[in-house]
């Protein structure tokens, strides 16, 4: 990615950062608990052994324990403003996003101190809190709207000030 980009330089005033997750050494097991949950030799062997003892019928149960969500690149935008000290603002995109004009315009939206600006993706029934949140639970319940949107999660602008005011990390943590 890095030769790719030094190739083909952004133009204008865009800034185009590619680094490795080992270039940020504080994000390591003893600052960051999800990666110790990651790193942790139960989840290891829920993830890749006794494969066929573990088989079940129910395909959404299976979906969750695809060894891909072992990945600390799933959990790295919760660390976007430590990554980035200096920044006011990052747009997220996962890898499979295709861009198909200018977002130029993102920039000057007034997200008026909200954290997260996000595309939605509800269509009917698709994409909603139900299809991924157990409602059973009283809190859940009382705190969340079964049919709100969900959004595209791999599309995202993040208001880094309002990230920080709000400590989002520390409550994700």
């Amino acid at each position: 990615m890095q030769v790719w980009f030094r190739m083909r330089p952004a133009q204008g005033v865009a800034h185009v950062d590619v680094k490795a997750v080992e270039d940020y050494k504080f994000l390591n097991s003893s600052y960051v608990p999800v990666l110790r949950q990651l790193e942790s030799a139960n989840l290891q062997r829920f993830y890749f052994e006794n494969r066929a003892e573990n088989v079940t019928n129910d395909a959404n149960i299976m979906k969750f324990r695809n060894p891909k969500y072992l990945s600390m690149l799933n959990h790295l935008r919760f660390y976007l403003p430590e990554m980035y000290p200096k920044l006011h603002r990052v747009l997220f995109l996962d890898d499979d996003i295709v861009v198909q004009k200018d977002l130029t315009g993102l920039w000057k939206n007034d997200m008026d101190r909200n954290v997260n600006g996000v595309v939605e993706t509800c269509f009917g029934s698709f994409h909603r809190y139900a299809q991924y949140t157990n409602f059973s639970h009283p809190l859940i319940r009382e705190k969340f709207n079964l049919k709100a949107c969900a959004w595209a999660y791999g599309t995202n602008f993040f208001d880094l000030d309002a990230w920080r005011h709000e400590k989002c990390t520390e409550q994700y943590h």
